[in-house]
């Protein structure tokens, strides 16, 4: 029920039901392993695997500025759920450290999984919550923001040898063993986990919102490691969709749909790079992320609403250009030091827009208007309250599912200079893209990027 009124943009029923799920799992002990010693092993692992689903419905739709989690990480002391066909020696939990850096164990994907849900439930806490000007600097050792990322690599350090990309071979399982798609849909969750998560912190807006009250100067490295973070990370996503869309296997939680739209307006941030070759490549990776959203709206109304917002703000992006703070390129040589007052700026409007496609619990049915194609509320017609929620269900639950695909739509033109075309098409939306004309000169609003970044061969194989 409650994954039913999440996905179907019904927040406040859905929300409750989760609550409610939670403190009836905490009345019955279900959340420690210590109250299940007296069940059989299958009623064990069932009370498991019900606890950790809501577990992850708790932490998916924290994504919010109205809601917060309903049960902290701390009372969740039971074992990870095993995987049918899995055969791992322990199946590992949330707070266990016996596992040493270095020391790959093997726990299955399903614990890598969970141990994502975790991370990404405090990353959407820290972004959601405001930052007072008390608060360290996110490049100082002991923020909030340095934790955060050191938790997201020691988590890197004890990804099992096993599931990283190189060695799962997806897209050939994907087509010759046919018998592994419960698998490799749990290890494309992890994937989109993964990756978003430093996507999240680092995106260009969510750093613009918190370092611009920050008193004193500002990190220019921080500001580089951000945009590469950002970037890398984004085109993941990107890669990720290719890839399924190569072999036919799909993701149809609409929680993938949002993480993508994500990773889009990253993408956003680079399409008008002057380099002809960057802005055509970056320009069909954000093609790619917005036509596996468009496609999921045809099973998902709330992906139709994210699709509308996201053209919205391509529309807008020529008013503001670049969220980058230097737009010659980090290359070590600034004539000006960063600092909280020349951090590029949007509009009021621009940012209620922006933090509307940030915040999963406004894509309810409330926006009906964007539902039949229009425009995204003005800042003083938002709700805040009474937003709605679209939520997911799971993949196994939808992952036999046909879904109609888009009908082709115009290619969008690119910025930053003419560019030949593009040797394959991705059906999508048209996006509004202005040309490289007038006072709106966007090639010069985006940084440069290092070619290996973008067409070398050494982008960085993590998982």
């Amino acid at each position: 029920m409650a994954q039913l009124d999440l996905a179907d943009g019904n927040s406040h029923r859905g929300c409750s039901s989760v609550a409610l799920g939670l403190r009836v799992i905490q009345t019955l002990g279900m959340n420690q392993d210590k109250n299940l010693l007296a069940l059989s092993q299958t009623e064990v692992e069932s009370r498991r695997r019900i606890t950790w689903a809501y577990f992850m419905l708790d932490r998916t739709y924290n994504a919010s500025r109205n809601y917060s989690l309903c049960l902290s990480d701390t009372r969740f002391t039971l074992d990870f759920p095993s995987r049918e066909g899995e055969r791992t020696r322990s199946r590992g939990s949330l707070h266990e450290k016996s596992i040493k850096q270095g020391h790959r164990v093997d726990q299955g994907i399903m614990a890598c999984l969970l141990r994502l849900y975790s991370l990404w439930g405090k990353a959407t806490e820290w972004v959601f919550e405001s930052m007072s000007t008390s608060s360290l600097p996110p490049w100082q050792s002991g923020s909030a923001l340095a934790i955060l990322e050191s938790e997201w690599m020691q988590f890197e350090t004890q990804f099992a040898d096993t599931h990283r990309y190189m060695n799962v071979d997806f897209k050939r399982r994907a087509r010759d063993e046919p018998q592994s798609r419960s698998y490799l849909l749990t290890w494309l969750s992890v994937q989109f986990l993964f990756h978003s998560i430093p996507c999240l912190l680092h995106h260009p807006f969510v750093t613009m919102i918190k370092l611009r009250h920050m008193p004193g100067n500002l990190s220019a490295t921080f500001l580089q490691k951000s945009f590469e973070t950002s970037l890398i990370h984004s085109r993941w996503i990107s890669r990720f969709i290719r890839e399924m869309k190569e072999v036919d296997l799909r993701l149809y939680d609409p929680f993938f749909g949002y993480l993508a739209a994500i990773a889009a307006t990253i993408q956003l941030e680079h399409t008008g790079n002057k380099n002809p070759k960057i802005a055509l490549l970056l320009n069909n990776e954000y093609r790619d992320l917005v036509a596996f959203m468009t496609e999921m709206s045809a099973e998902w109304d709330s992906m139709r609403i994210l699709v509308n917002r996201l053209n919205e703000l391509a529309a807008r992006h020529q008013d503001y250009g670049s969220l980058f703070y230097n737009q010659d390129g980090f290359s070590g040589t600034l004539s000006n030091m960063a600092t909280p007052s020349n951090l590029p700026r949007m509009s009021a409007q621009d940012e209620s827009l922006m933090w509307d496609i940030l915040d999963l619990t406004s894509l309810g049915f409330s926006q009906t208007s964007e539902i039949s194609g229009m425009k995204s509320p003005t800042s003083n017609e938002v709700a805040t309250d009474d937003n709605e929620i679209s939520r997911s269900l799971t993949d196994e639950d939808l992952e036999d599912h046909e879904v109609e695909s888009p009908n082709p739509a115009h290619k969008p033109a690119l910025l930053g200079g003419e560019v030949s075309e593009s040797t394959h098409e991705i059906p999508g939306p048209e996006w509004p893209f202005s040309n490289q004309t007038g006072n709106h000169t966007m090639g010069s609003g985006v940084p440069d990027i290092p070619d290996w970044m973008i067409f070398g061969d050494l982008m960085t194989e993590h998982l």
